[in-house]
């Protein structure tokens, strides 16, 4: 027995989209049967809202709606970020949208560009390396601040990291800034300096300590290390950078240890809204910034960057249309690899798992993207303001076409220019 069949019919129903839930209709109305069921909203079954709250949609634990002052006095940042460009592509200008989002963003006054460090995979396959690719966006831009988001530190030697950065720096006239992450795939540890299962389950414990070299590094200190036979060597990077201190953030998926030491040292962050309805990222913020205050940074210094796909028109229902089939595609990558959400996705049928995606993007679209109007995407970004977000990470390159990224440009220079202050 499949997991539809297991449902009520009401359960099932909640997991159409409207397009299903129409065509069931005009199949049923041929037929003389009565649609009151189908126009009815039912509410999701337990496995439906435990995709939902998955996705970031969720309550409070009482229940209740949570209340919170509006800060309308603050504002918010909006940068563009990039992620899931496909690797395999065989076309010969595979990096045009990178390029040209990012002289779209150095133009009209988005904060930074953000590229990230994937490996062996089509999905992200784009992305190998921040750094050389940070070095082709600073000879193309003038203000824009150039960000990797985020380098798997665990997998390269420091001072090399410091070396490869400092050479983007004066490229770019001092205008880097980097997020550290621990890494994630086993695999990518072929890469790692270390290979060993030791080394992988302590990688964030390596993130932080790479940290702290790094930082000493770039602030030119020289530092002792072992060299052949362990006999230590003092080193220097070259060239000297040409800002005084590297801006570091620390990535995290939610974790909330993670949140409280990037707090502690004095890092900003760089997060996301799955796994973390509004209320829960809000309390992790407040963690955030109380670790600051406690270790000597100032609270409100620290810069809390949340990634969100992006792509904005003139109708909710025509963004909709465009960002269906590409967010779905995207949301059954992440299910399957999230075990926590549905440890048994894959043995679904391909109905089961259609009618799960369907209904994770119902909810995704509805809450946790900017999707949509400019109208209606000022509501989540006010509630972030609220909550103590600093800036919105673009993601704009989840599989629509660049034709309308740049279309989607136009409206998301509209809402960020309501938050600009």
């Amino acid at each position: 027995m499949t997991l539809l069949t297991q449902m009520s019919m009401s359960e099932r129903l909640a997991s159409l989209t409207p397009e299903q839930r129409a065509l069931l209709e005009k199949r049923m109305k041929e037929k003389g049967i009565d649609t009151t069921i189908v126009k009815q909203q039912p509410p999701p079954n337990e496995l439906m809202q435990k995709v939902a709250a998955s996705f970031g949609k969720g309550r409070a634990q009482s229940g209740s709606p949570v209340t919170r002052p509006r800060h309308t006095d603050k504002g918010m940042d909006f940068s563009v970020f990039f992620f899931s460009g496909d690797g395999s592509t065989s076309h010969t200008n595979k990096y045009h949208l990178l390029l040209e989002s990012a002289k779209f963003a150095d133009k009209h006054g988005f904060s930074a560009v953000w590229t990230p460090e994937r490996h062996f995979e089509e999905f992200g396959g784009l992305y190998p390396n921040p750094s050389v690719l940070s070095a082709g966006l600073a000879t193309i831009t003038e203000r824009v601040q150039i960000r990797a988001g985020s380098v798997a530190i665990p997998l390269h030697n420091p001072v090399r990291f410091c070396e490869e950065w400092s050479v983007v720096d004066n490229l770019s006239g001092g205008r880097v800034s980097v997020s550290l992450a621990t890494g994630w795939h086993p695999n990518d540890f072929v890469l790692a300096p270390t290979r060993t299962r030791d080394y992988y389950n302590n990688r964030k414990d390596v993130m932080f300590e790479s940290m702290d070299l790094i930082r000493r590094l770039w602030s030119g200190e020289p530092v002792r290390l072992p060299g052949l036979d362990d006999e230590e060597v003092e080193v220097k990077i070259l060239p000297r950078p040409l800002q005084p201190e590297l801006e570091l953030w620390i990535a995290s998926q939610g974790n909330t240890e993670t949140f409280i030491k990037a707090g502690e040292a004095g890092a900003h962050l760089l997060t996301g809204m799955v796994n973390q309805p509004l209320e829960v990222l809000e309390e992790k913020i407040r963690l955030y910034r109380e670790a600051r205050a406690k270790n000597g940074f100032d609270p409100e210094a620290g810069k809390v960057s949340v990634m969100l796909h992006t792509c904005l028109g003139a109708s909710n229902d025509s963004v909709k249309a465009l960002v269906r089939e590409p967010m779905q595609e995207y949301l059954k990558t992440f299910i399957r690899q999230q075990k926590d959400i549905l440890a048994d996705y894959d043995t679904f049928s391909e109905a089961d798992q259609d009618a799960v995606v369907s209904f994770a993007f119902e909810h995704y679209f509805e809450d946790v993207t900017l999707f949509g109007t400019v109208d209606k995407c000022s509501g989540l970004i006010e509630n972030l303001i609220d909550i103590g977000v600093t800036e919105v990470a673009c993601l704009v390159d989840f599989g629509i076409d660049m034709e309308t990224v740049m279309n989607s440009f136009e409206h998301l220079v509209e809402l960020k220019d309501r938050y600009t202050k």
